[in-house]
């Protein structure tokens, strides 16, 4: 029998948000010395490295750092006016309509091209991510995306075809539903009695009862079909295993839905420790040269911490990043910024950069033996809460915009990968 769909508290207010009008009501300020540095018991610092040893003000300052770099970026792409340009966005209409977020774009030249027919619009808002080992410089690769789309579901499933080696792994980092928002559409088989998606050239009913359906064989373009579900403690997450068949290919996919993680919020007690157990699973199912594709909504925020703490932590199981002793690298920052270079936004907001921090430091604290495992500070006794420098009275977050979905589309058809029309009522 399958495991029910997760329900999560997804109406966390606790640092959610710092844009100029806002009042303090909602998250709760902390004073104290402890709060200095994320993550921090003590301020033992003996044989840390110096990147980890930051307040929340130096923290602030390299977000702010990483904010202007994007705008410049932006800026730059669009004074060139160039197609070609590294910083280039696309404007046509169809392109913008397949994007969840109308301010969430893909880089032009830094992105997934579908495998279609020469003249149809090989777009989808994904964008291959690669870090590299800073030793061996063996490269990680990722995929980054947005949730799919009602309507979408066949660009998704050929991106995850193509893009993936013989098994496939996609982590989900978001609910459909949040705080009554749609995040991402249901793009997977939930169950046993809807256990099969078919990916139609016409998707506006792609969930059939595998035993009564009157698809015609040539609407069908592939199907996916749910092989079996289970629910992983560790990891907090809903594992499916999926058979992905296009013509007459199929591969395994593996699909991990992430319990503990709501928007505008950061994982806290047992849920930050699935989070690691989930980065780790995940991992052990692929291989470096085997991109994971992860997606959240937008697939910058989550998504971009998800991969920057899956890269810093293998450096740091490795202990190259113990050896970082000059206090002008920060490991961490320059990570964040290759990633901005290859997919906007990512790690969307200066609390998600702080939560990267405040990981790896507990996480280099362990790895160093400062404080046993069972007797470590314990996640959830910090909370969600918005941690105040006792010394900068003054001190809040960046402020960042709410992110703008694309408007419904219901009159104006374009033209799908597959060269049919295509009209989506959640877009």
């Amino acid at each position: 029998m399958a495991h029910p769909t997760i329900k999560i508290d997804t109406s966390v207010q606790a640092t959610k948000r710092a844009l100029p009008d806002d009042s303090d009501e909602g998250f709760e300020i902390v004073d104290g010395p402890d709060q200095d540095n994320p993550g921090l018991e003590a301020g033992d610092n003996e044989s840390v490295p110096p990147f980890l040893c930051q307040s929340l003000l130096e923290i602030h300052q390299k977000f702010e750092e990483l904010e202007w770099m994007q705008r410049a970026r932006l800026a730059e792409g669009l004074l060139a006016n160039d197609p070609s340009h590294r910083w280039a966005l696309e404007v046509d209409p169809e392109v913008k309509a397949r994007n969840r977020y109308m301010n969430v774009q893909a880089w032009a030249n830094s992105r997934v091209h579908l495998r279609v027919p020469e003249g149809e619009c090989d777009f989808i808002n994904a964008s291959p991510i690669t870090l590299k080992d800073s030793v061996s410089q063996e490269e990680r690769r990722y995929i980054a995306t947005q949730g799919p789309k009602a309507g979408h579901f066949a660009l998704f499933w050929h991106m995850v075809f193509h893009e993936t080696k013989d098994v496939g792994v996609i982590v989900m980092l978001t609910q459909t539903f949040e705080s009554g928002r749609e995040k991402c559409s249901q793009y997977f088989p939930l169950n046993n009695e809807n256990s099969v998606l078919l990916l139609r050239k016409d998707e506006s009913d792609p969930f059939v009862n595998n035993e009564n359906h009157e698809a015609g064989e040539t609407e069908v373009l592939g199907q996916v079909e749910l092989l079996e579900t289970t629910f992983d403690e560790e990891s907090r997450s809903e594992v499916r295993k999926l058979r992905l068949t296009f013509g007459t290919e199929s591969k395994t996919v593996w699909h991990f839905l992430f319990a503990g993680w709501a928007d505008y919020s950061k994982p806290e007690g047992d849920d930050r420790n699935a989070l690691l157990h989930l980065i780790e699973q995940t991992g052990s199912k692929s291989s470096p040269d085997n991109p994971r594709i992860v997606h959240c909504s937008a697939g910058v925020g989550r998504t971009g911490t998800f991969i920057a703490l899956d890269h810093l932590l293998l450096e740091l199981d490795s202990e190259n990043l113990l050896e970082v002793t000059d206090p002008e690298i920060d490991p961490v920052f320059e990570t964040v910024n290759q990633m901005r270079e290859q997919r906007m936004m990512m790690v969307y907001n200066e609390m998600q950069l702080q939560f990267i921090y405040e990981v790896m430091r507990e996480q280099a604290d362990r790895k160093l033996g400062k404080f046993p495992e069972a007797n470590g500070r314990k996640s959830q006794e910090r909370s969600s809460k918005m941690a105040k420098l006792s010394t900068e009275s003054n001190y809040r977050p960046s402020s960042k915009p709410e992110l703008e979905p694309v408007p419904d589309r219901t009159s104006t058809p374009t033209r799908s990968w597959s060269g049919t029309p295509e009209v989506s009522d959640n877009e």
